[in-house]
């Protein structure tokens, strides 16, 4: 009789034990189809909220899969954090296992158009083009992927910075170290050299274009000259 009491008390927390096992596991898989609310902290225009709700959901899936207790929201951050189109982003999880989502993208600073075309941010980060015909960006050409694009980020911020370059600033590109760029208004290429003395080039600049506006001799130069100090040199090639 004692040997069968502990048979069928062995057996009770054996069916209690998987019984355990299945709430738990069928709990966890729940949760991955749980509420997700996303707000992007910005503006989207890269990276849309079914992206993200995927993104998260395959993460959430993939977590699931390894700890059987508690996600590592850290982690399921970092992860996300690998998508070059996201700044930043967090998670938070409430108690019900609804999650919610707060995700900064990127914002494009100019495009970046060599064998690939990309968007760059102010850092000089790459990230999936989009052809998006309300954003008036300059591009920055490049021969090779040798070219920084770090410090062509941190000129194009600063030159972005004057109102007369954040409006007319089209394409920009390196030769022989030398920044050249095209203006959107006027039919010359402009050499700017390097990114010091900028506000002495850029005076230079505007007095030269303004100039030849009152002349009206846009067509007359086809490059300008700013490298050099206290003047400007226009040539006809």
């Amino acid at each position: 009789m004692k040997s069968f009491n502990s048979i069928l008390f062995l057996l009770i927390m054996s069916i209690l034990m998987v019984g355990s096992y299945h709430f738990s596991h069928s709990k966890k898989n729940a949760r991955t189809a749980n509420k997700i609310e996303i707000k992007f902290t910005n503006s989207s225009r890269i990276i849309d909220t079914l992206s993200v709700n995927k993104l998260l959901k395959q993460n959430l899936e993939q977590q699931s899969k390894q700890f059987k207790e508690s996600l590592d929201l850290n982690m399921l951050e970092t992860q996300l954090k690998q998508i070059p189109e996201i700044q930043n982003i967090e998670v938070y999880e409430f108690p019900q296992g609804d999650f919610y989502v707060e995700v900064t993208e990127r914002k494009p600073l100019f495009e970046v158009l060599s064998d690939k075309h990309f968007f760059a941010d102010s850092e000089g980060i790459l990230f999936k083009y989009r052809s998006l015909d309300i954003l008036k960006l300059p591009v920055f050409v490049m021969d090779t992927t040798d070219a920084s694009v770090v410090q062509t980020a941190d000129l194009i911020s600063k030159l972005k910075n004057y109102p007369f370059l954040e409006m007319e600033l089209e394409t920009i590109y390196l030769n022989k170290n030398e920044y050249v760029f095209k203006l959107r208004s006027f039919p010359f290429d402009v050499i700017l050299g390097d990114s010091s003395r900028l506000n002495q080039k850029i005076k230079k600049l505007k007095v030269f274009c303004a100039f030849q506006i009152s002349q009206d001799s846009l067509n007359e130069y086809e490059l300008i000259n700013l490298s050099y100090k206290n003047q400007v040199v226009a040539s006809i090639l």
